[in-house]
Formats: C-alpha cells, sequence, structure tokens
C-alpha cells in the first residue's frame, strides 16, 4: 500500500471518528433524557444498552489513529510535508480529551469533533493536491524528451518505418510502467527521472547509429 493511499484512510478516519463522536453525543443525550422520563415513572432508569461498548470502541479508534498519526508525522517528513498540520490537529483533538476534566469535558466534546473533522479534511485535500501536482510536469517532460524521436528525416522505407514505430512503442509503454511506480509510491521522482532519462537516451543513441 502506497504512502497517497495510507494518507487518504487516515484522513477519512480523523473525519470519520469526528462525526461519530458527534452522533453518538446526541444518541447518548437522547437516552439520558428517555431515562430521566422513565425513572419519573416509576421505572428502572439506567439502561444504556450499547453505548458503553461503543464508547470504548470509539475510545481504542482514536487510541490507534493517534499512534498511527505519530508515526505517519515521521514517515510525510520529508515525503509529503503537506499533510502533516492535519494529523497534528487529530493529535490536538485527543489531547483536549486527555487534558480536560470530565466534568467540564461536554464543553469541549464538539470543539474535538471539529478538530477531528478539520484534520481529516486538511489530509485529504493536502493528499489530492500531492497525488496531481506532478502528473503535468513529468508528461511534458517527457514529451519534450522524446520529440527528436518524431522530428527524425522520414526518409526510411516502410519496413524500416515500422520497426522504428515498434522501438517508440516499447519506449512508451517502459515510460508507461515507470509512471505507474511513481504514482503508486514505489519509486520516489528522482528515481523515476533517472530511469526514463536511462531509457530515452538509449533509445536516442541506437537511433542515431541507425540500429
Amino acid at each position: 500500500m502506497n504512502l497517497k493511499t495510507v494518507n487518504e484512510i487516515f484522513g477519512y478516519g480523523l473525519f470519520g471518528i469526528g462525526a461519530l463522536k458527534i452522533i453518538f453525543t446526541i444518541l447518548v443525550f437522547s437516552q439520558i433524557f428517555i431515562n430521566v422520563n422513565i425513572a419519573f415513572n416509576g421505572g428502572d432508569g439506567t439502561d444504556y444498552g450499547y453505548y458503553p461498548t461503543f464508547s470504548m470502541i470509539l475510545g481504542g479508534a482514536q487510541l490507534l489513529l493517534a499512534i498511527g498519526s505519530i508515526i505517519m508525522i515521521m514517515v510525510n517528513v520529508t515525503k509529503q510535508p503537506g499533510v502533516i498540520p492535519g494529523y497534528l490537529w487529530g493529535l490536538g483533538a485527543i489531547l483536549i480529551e486527555l487534558i480536560t476534566p470530565s466534568s467540564i469535558y461536554i464543553f469541549v466534546l464538539f470543539a474535538e469533533c471539529g478538530m477531528y473533522m478539520k484534520a481529516g479534511h486538511k489530509i485529504r485535500s493536502k493528499n489530492e493536491i500531492y497525488k496531481s501536482e506532478f502528473r503535468p510536469k513529468t508528461s511534458k517532460k517527457i514529451i519534450k524528451n522524446t520529440e527528436w524521436f518524431y522530428n527524425e528525416p522520414n526518409e526510411q522505407n516502410g519496413q524500416e518505418n515500422v520497426k522504428k514505430q515498434k522501438r517508440m512503442e516499447k519506449l512508451e509503454k517502459e515510460l508507461e510502467e515507470w509512471k505507474q511506480l511513481l504514482d503508486n509510491g514505489e519509486i520516489d521522482e528522482e528515481t523515476y527521472h533517472q530511469e526514463t532519462n536511462r531509457l530515452i537516451e538509449k533509445e536516442r543513441k541506437r537511433s542515431e547509429r541507425g540500429a
């Protein structure tokens, strides 16, 4: 799984935690109101169903996201620094929950949820920019580097033209394979440029020799 995909998952995860905590809080308050009515009517108003279990699951998910966010900050420092502020917002949200006394936690709960949702949005928006920022640039570079191939004098016979076209198709296929590796995060941009330039230069020399 490449870095861009992992960032996307964390972005949705942080945003989802914020949204779920808001929904969960509304449901808990609704249940409290129902329990109070039941108690006033002489019933047992202490039934909260699966809410305590769901609360533990949410807490565990927050803890995992916090640990993962620290790791992702270190991973993204050199590769995608633009997403780091999003992870910091997520860590700030869980920090608020940890340091706020339970007696006043309700007053900061929605602010915490907003921070989670903002964290997810920031990560996903910066991640989208990163995913698209070098596509046009590298495509233009390849086109410029291979212009010599198309601009060669067309003096060959038909058979040589066919060979030339096949070589160009093979070159384009290899360039596309390297581009795919770059997009998937399996290689960095420096390696991509080194390998594609090597292929283009190799084909240029071969063409100059008339091979």
